[in-house]
């Protein structure tokens, strides 16, 4: 594990986005710096997730139990985007958003759900205005929380030139990485539904 800083002890480091925008590979990527990290693995990895969700179960009431944060403090936790607004005022949070193309983000849905015999029961144009929209007023209330600081990481730049993304990434964190070590963790093979002419 890393030693974190005092002033990044009790800080909690957020990961998030939308469903499948990169955010269990940011997990694995906090991982491999040494980064603690919350997850219960109830959620155990299948033919979507090869590598795992990192996932902590009590994250999905946090509109009605916030209680376990305490638990996250100087660790980094998966909280979906639409959560965000639920996140207590009293702690102080750092923010990785994963930023993914929305067509490539549909489509690895879209794949999720066939791997498990059912199909969406939105279209998918209507549910790229509804993402699109989403991240407008998400990304728009971000910038107001004075507890947030908040770092967008983009998806497809950390295959394409990750050196640059994981230094955005330790600046952020204040913490210093084996970008070598991470990168083994950033494999082609986890780029499935790409799309090309980003």
């Amino acid at each position: 594990m890393v030693a974190l800083t005092k002033k990044n002890k009790d800080l909690i480091i957020v990961v998030s986005g939308l469903p499948r925008s990169g955010t269990s590979l940011m997990m694995q990527i906090l991982q491999a710096a040494g980064v603690p990290l919350l997850v219960d693995n109830v959620r155990q990895s299948d033919v979507n997730n090869p590598r795992g969700y990192f996932e902590y179960q009590a994250v999905k009431n946090l509109k009605n139990d916030n209680q376990w944060l305490k638990y996250a403090k100087g660790k980094a936790v998966k909280i979906i985007s639409h959560l965000l607004y639920h996140l207590p005022a009293e702690f102080q949070y750092k923010v990785i958003f994963m930023n993914r193309n929305l067509d490539e983000i549909i489509a690895s849905q879209n794949r999720m759900l066939k791997n498990v015999g059912k199909v969406s029961e939105i279209d998918d144009d209507t549910l790229k205005r509804h993402y699109a929209a989403h991240l407008f007023d998400i990304g728009r209330w971000l910038t107001h929380q004075k507890n947030m600081e908040v770092r967008q990481i983009n998806f497809h730049h950390l295959f394409e030139k990750p050196q640059t993304e994981l230094a955005i990434l330790s600046d952020f964190l204040n913490i210093a990485f084996n970008t070598k070590q991470i990168q083994q963790v950033i494999q082609p093979e986890l780029y499935r539904t790409k799309i090309t002419g980003h």
